[in-house]
């Protein structure tokens, strides 16, 4: 028998989670501001497509990926934003699929094995779902040939020392970049069962360079077209 459920196209909305207006002004300009009030959420819907602004952090990202998931029932979740990078070869302006996702803050050692485990959850690193990843990587190396995919850390600070970023790539080394909400997102979406990934793109070198003026400038002229344009081609195939 015809198993019809596989000819109908998948309608739930892939969500798009980011924290900061700048990194999805692009994305959100020509779609409407949802009739729907998150707690603190900043909130945009269209065809196929939630597009939220949570704030900066782990909680802030936590509390949009469970609000997605009660209320939209999402066929996929993505993180976009800018991020540190944490290696010479991941350079400001690089564009990074996630693979996977660690909470560099989280140490409940002796609870727990090693740092980066989440007690009760029993894995350090959080998978990305390889479909929806490999998805965001063709069309992001359609748009930056050098793209690449990796594990991106995630802790509540903003890592401006050289030696702290060293310390976590010798920590982590498939790590490729260092944000503030990745790995909350994941947790959320791996407990709920939704597929997903993220995409960030390199504002700056994690280092005592940092400059903030800069790094939303790059947010605003450069990344959120970026991601604009990725998130646009693939919405059909997530």
């Amino acid at each position: 028998m015809l198993n019809l459920r596989c000819l109908v196209p998948d309608s739930r909305p892939a969500a798009v989670i980011a924290a900061l207006a700048e990194e999805a002004h692009a994305l959100v300009r020509r779609m409407p501001r949802s009739e729907n009030v998150g707690p603190r959420l900043s909130i945009w819907e269209a065809d196929r497509l939630v597009v939220m602004v949570a704030g900066v952090g782990k909680v802030a990202a936590a509390i949009a990926a469970q609000y997605a998931c009660d209320v939209y029932k999402p066929r996929c979740m993505i993180a976009i934003g800018l991020a540190g990078a944490v290696r010479a070869h991941t350079r400001p302006g690089q564009v990074i699929v996630a693979l996977g996702a660690v909470q560099h803050d989280m140490d409940a050692r002796p609870l727990t094995d090693a740092r980066g485990i989440v007690p009760g959850l029993g894995m350090q690193m959080i998978p990305a779902n390889p479909a929806v990843a490999e998805t965001l990587l063709r069309a992001a190396r359609y748009r930056s040939e050098d793209a690449l995919s990796g594990l991106v850390l995630t802790g509540d600070q903003i890592v401006t020392s050289r030696g702290v970023r060293d310390a976590l790539a010798r920590d982590f080394p498939q790590a490729a970049c260092i944000d503030m909400e990745t790995a909350a997102l994941a947790q959320v979406a791996h407990q709920n069962g939704v597929p997903w990934s993220a995409l960030r793109i390199t504002s700056d070198s994690a280092d005592e360079t940092f400059d903030l003026k800069g790094v939303i400038g790059f947010g605003v002229d450069t990344a959120a077209n970026l991601f604009e344009s990725i998130i646009q081609a693939v919405i059909d195939d997530l």
